[in-house]
């Protein structure tokens, strides 16, 4: 039975590096900034939506019906024989009728707004900006989610593989504890060699179940950083890096250069400053006027024949230009022009402030794969020692010039040196990860 089946027969799910990059990308940070960078997008449209005509329409069929009513109104008193006011007034009261009376009308408006101080080109200027910083923000993200997933993916694999590793120690002990059995079996060899060995064994057993538990951890971050149910028991494929050849490191001078025009972050704060500018711009619009103008058809009258029966009749077209200006706002305007003025220099020093960090990013994560890498072909070596040091160890153990001791001295640092030499290929494997991240991609003309 091959391994996949095997997997599939345990429950298992197997899953590689490109699919974690390709999930990560995907996962739920990322696609909650999606979402904002689909809002943005939205935005732009409602800015855009100011400079077109608004077109309305409108229709109205009321009718009133009012009952009787006990009115009482002022009469001036007339003298008979000169026919003119007396000056005085009575007051009389009767009762009227009741009344019906219809209201009816129907109208279209089309209105345009002509000039508003540039306000609504620097909304949708503004708008446009912070679509694109969304968008280098979403890009950011994604980068950001997938060097985590990376990141999770490379601890689960060291973490297999140091279960595989403990089990080959406890393989080893195994075979010791046989040796020795056989030798005092044989009169060659002293009993406590053979307990001692016993003991070991039962210790590296030990370290192996405790190590699965680590294997599960593992598993269920990953699980849950790709949108996997947390159950979800993941086994890391072999990425093909950590067993193969030690990348070169880039220089520094390829990479600065890169950094500065390929990272999102610093696209998206660049964009932040521009929409910033454009929203400075939006407030001192209100300095200037707003012209507008209207035209509306209206038809109206008391019945719904012919209001809407015969368009020939009850027609009515209205054509207007209007002009607002706000002279005094009680200063309104000219905080939110110092407040659009304070946002430009934030953005600013956000922006310069991302650049400064890239550049310690840069240093940092580079240093970190020249140090890793170094230390990698340290620990291949010493991984190379520790081996040949096992054998002779065990050659001597057979020939009896040695005892249990100093093969259980080799086996744990052949142990210790195979965990070292898996943590720091991992350690170089993440460290140019975020080196790349920093980068914004790959170098140019450079590939790994």
């Amino acid at each position: 039975m091959n391994a996949l089946a095997l997997l599939i027969v345990l429950g298992s799910t197997p899953i590689t590096l490109q699919q974690v990059r390709e999930l990560s990308r995907r996962n739920t940070p990322a696609l909650l900034s999606q979402m904002d960078y689909q809002r943005a997008v939205e935005q732009t449209r409602i800015s855009r939506s100011a400079i077109l005509p608004q077109v309305s329409a409108a229709a109205d069929v009321n009718e009133v019906w009012v009952g009787r009513q006990l009115v009482t109104q002022q009469q001036q008193v007339i003298d008979p024989d000169t026919g003119r006011p007396t000056g005085e007034i009575n007051y009389i009261t009767f009762a009227q009728r009741a009344t019906h009376v219809g209201r009816h009308d129907a109208s279209v408006t089309l209105s345009q707004l002509f000039f508003d101080g540039g306000k609504w080109w620097n909304q949708i200027a503004q708008s446009g900006a912070q679509e694109d910083a969304a968008a280098g923000q979403f890009r950011e993200q994604q980068m950001t989610s997938e060097l985590e997933g990376v990141r999770r993916f490379y601890v689960l694999y060291g973490a297999q593989r140091a279960l595989n590793v403990l089990l080959d120690t406890v393989k080893r002990s195994q075979d010791q504890l046989d040796r020795a059995n056989a030798l005092y079996e044989a009169g060659r060899g002293n009993k406590s060699d053979a307990i001692q060995a016993l003991v070991n064994l039962g210790n590296d057993r030990i370290a192996a179940v405790k190590q699965r538990a680590t294997v599960a951890g593992a598993q269920s971050d990953l699980a849950v950083w790709i949108a996997f149910p947390g159950a979800e028991e993941l086994v890391a494929q072999d990425p093909g890096t950590v067993d193969g050849k030690v990348p070169l490191p880039p220089k520094l001078e390829e990479v600065e250069s890169d950094a500065r025009d390929r990272r999102p972050l610093l696209k998206a704060l660049q964009q932040q400053i521009r929409a910033a500018q454009a929203g400075t711009a939006v407030a001192k619009a209100a300095f200037w006027p707003r012209i507008s103008g209207q035209a509306q058809w209206l038809r109206v009258g008391s019945s719904l024949n012919p209001v809407f029966t015969d368009l020939s009749l009850q027609n009515q077209w209205i054509l207007g230009l209007s002009l607002r200006w706000d002279l005094f706002s009680g200063f309104a305007t000219t905080a939110q022009t110092a407040q659009g003025g304070y946002n430009e220099v934030t953005a600013r020093i956000n922006f310069e402030d991302a650049g400064r960090q890239i550049d310690g990013d840069l240093r940092r994560y580079l240093r970190g794969v020249e140090v890793q890498t170094e230390a990698a072909k340290i620990a291949a070596d010493n991984r190379q020692a520790s081996s040949d040091n096992l054998v002779l160890a065990q050659e001597r153990f057979n020939a009896g010039l040695a005892n249990t001791l100093d093969v259980r001295d080799a086996q744990l640092k052949l142990t210790q040196a195979e965990l070292s030499l898996l943590q720091t290929r991992i350690d170089l494997e993440v460290a140019y990860e975020s080196l790349l991240r920093t980068i914004g991609g790959p170098p140019q003309g450079a590939a790994k």
